[in-house]
């Protein structure tokens, strides 16, 4: 059966998910958000594809039960995970220990763990380890965090930001907690800095329409994981900082060479609204669209 993994995750939760990021279809990554109230049995079921659940409030008691057996009983601090195996039947009883939190899973299918694994430069595709609840990891818990506000901001399933978000995840998950691979290892992708040029070219091209990361990737000839390893790397700059980057640079232009109001201006260049180009804007420039305006023609 072709698995839905939002769907999945509302099965298990009985609750219609409050916030999610769906790019099932096109990167093999689901996260999907629920609300906890308080108590709650949590039926997982023969788990489909490797899963990871992370907590994002505290648990006064939390009991796992894998293939029939209790595998953990005890608290659980707000930030840490389990990492799900593939075809464990997995029954989870937590009693929060706030009125209410909020639980994110994370659906990573076959073919992103293979293409993070080509990222990575292993010739077979990654395999998680098994970690139940007892490591901490700030920077994963850092992660889920802005995941969580980017599904909160965006305004399609596709934004680049969630996007992004999608495969950072996914790439420190497989750098962290990845089985050793026994394969040989391929030479790692190059960015080469050239490229940084037709990446703003098509950026700038169009810098009011929706972007993705795929598109991206694409003009580059990589696939979305080494992309978006290789262009921090090379750049200094995650994909989705690169195209705010370019937006304020195409507002800019337009702030200087034309009369356009300053809130058309910033659904021309892909801002949602004339308040989220003032932060970007002066952010990079130190000063509002407005008083740069003010500045340039007095």
């Amino acid at each position: 059966m072709r698995l839905d993994p939002i769907r999945h995750a509302e099965l298990v939760t009985g609750r219609k998910q409050s916030a999610l990021v769906n790019l099932w279809s096109t990167t093999g990554f689901a996260a999907a958000l629920s609300d906890v109230t308080g108590p709650h049995v949590y039926p997982f079921g023969a788990l489909p594809i490797t899963t990871v659940a992370i907590t994002l409030y505290d648990v006064r008691r939390h009991v796992l039960i894998e293939n029939g057996r209790v595998r953990r009983d005890g608290r659980v601090s707000a930030g840490r995970f389990r990492i799900g195996q593939p075809g464990r039947a997995v029954i989870v009883d937590a009693v929060p220990d706030v009125r209410s939190g909020k639980l994110l899973l994370l659906y990573l299918s076959d073919t992103l763990l293979k293409e993070v694994g080509v990222a990575r430069g292993d010739a077979s595709p990654i395999e998680l380890m098994d970690k139940a609840w007892d490591v901490d990891d700030p920077l994963l818990a850092l992660s889920a965090h802005r995941l969580v506000e980017a599904s909160e901001t965006a305004r399609s399933g596709n934004s680049l930001l969630a996007e992004q978000m999608a495969y950072t995840l996914a790439l420190h998950l497989a750098d962290r907690y990845g089985v050793p691979s026994t394969s040989p290892v391929a030479p790692a992708a190059r960015f080469d800095i050239g490229l940084g040029g037709l990446i703003s070219d098509f950026v700038r091209a169009d810098p009011g329409r929706a972007i993705t990361l795929a598109e991206m990737a694409k003009v580059a000839g990589m696939s979305p994981s080494s992309f978006i390893r290789t262009f921090k790397r090379s750049t200094g700059l995650t994909p989705h900082r690169f195209v705010v980057e370019q937006r304020v640079q195409a507002a800019r232009d337009l702030i200087t060479g034309s009369d356009m109001p300053i809130a058309e201006i910033a659904l021309a260049v892909g801002f949602s609204s004339q308040s989220h180009l003032g932060v970007a804007f002066r952010a990079a420039l130190g000063v509002s669209p407005a008083r740069f305006r003010r500045l340039r023609r007095a």
